[in-house]
């Protein structure tokens, strides 16, 4: 969904909040598309928002948006949990395989948010309740892999938040794809492709551009692997850098 499309999404659910008085939620918004909404939201008076993706962190969120007037931290926003479940022992599936697949059920993709790896089991998707009555019973192909989407209980929800782990790593450059695969347990090649195919943020916006030297206090976002903060760089007296990164 680009920008423009997000946009009059959002606008259409607003002119709806500030008709009835009543607080409603936006569909899921990817990172770049908030960067975009949210600044116009802004310049609306007498209304405001929040976000939320149903976990902490998430990367697709939704906006719940009310009149001023109407208090917002006690209205909840509704989500509901859907599993692919699968054996994808001999055909690993990685995030955008699920999403591929999530898109040829034809299921408006506002309706849903993270998508929660489970090894060789599958995914979890985070989704709106209308959103995973729609995937529920629907036979999808993941890769090589047949699975059948089930709704089920929130209670399933098997997200575990990582724990913050400090990275020491010495290399001949700053690159994005150098810096971000070392931290990120990649390969500098699939972190090279992931930048090229508009996978990952540097400070809050998509960045393409594989070479892009990072500074201290960048922060490097890989969909699905979470965050790298960039916390100080020194160079070596071989004239490499070592850097002490801060993985989330």
């Amino acid at each position: 969904m680009d920008s423009s499309k997000a946009l009059a999404h959002v606008l259409e659910v607003v002119e709806v909040a500030l008709r009835s008085w009543q607080p409603e939620a936006t569909g899921f918004l990817d990172p770049d598309e908030r960067l975009a909404v949210e600044p116009v939201l802004q310049q609306r008076s007498g209304l405001h928002w929040r976000r939320s993706g149903g976990i902490t962190p998430a990367e697709r969120q939704r906006l719940l948006l009310a009149r001023e007037e109407l208090p917002l931290m006690d209205v909840p926003m509704d989500f509901a949990l859907v599993e692919l479940k699968g054996n994808f022992l001999f055909d690993p599936a990685e995030l955008e395989d699920f999403e591929a697949a999530l898109l040829t059920t034809g299921v408006d993709p506002r309706g849903w948010g993270d998508v929660i790896l489970l090894r060789d089991n599958g995914a979890q998707v985070i989704a709106t309740p209308a959103c995973a009555a729609a995937l529920d019973g629907r036979t999808v192909q993941v890769r090589t892999v047949v699975v059948e989407a089930s709704a089920v209980s929130w209670g399933q929800l098997r997200h575990q938040p990582r724990q913050p782990r400090t990275i020491t790593t010495v290399e001949a450059s700053c690159r994005l794809d150098a810096v971000a695969s070392a931290g990120l347990g990649l390969s500098r090649a699939r972190m090279a492709a992931a930048v090229s195919a508009g996978r990952v943020r540097l400070n809050g916006r998509t960045v393409l551009r594989p070479h892009t030297e990072l500074q201290v206090g960048d922060v490097v976002v890989l969909r699905g692997r979470g965050e790298l903060h960039v916390q100080s760089r020194t160079l070596t007296r071989r004239q490499r850098w070592r850097l002490q990164l801060l993985r989330c």
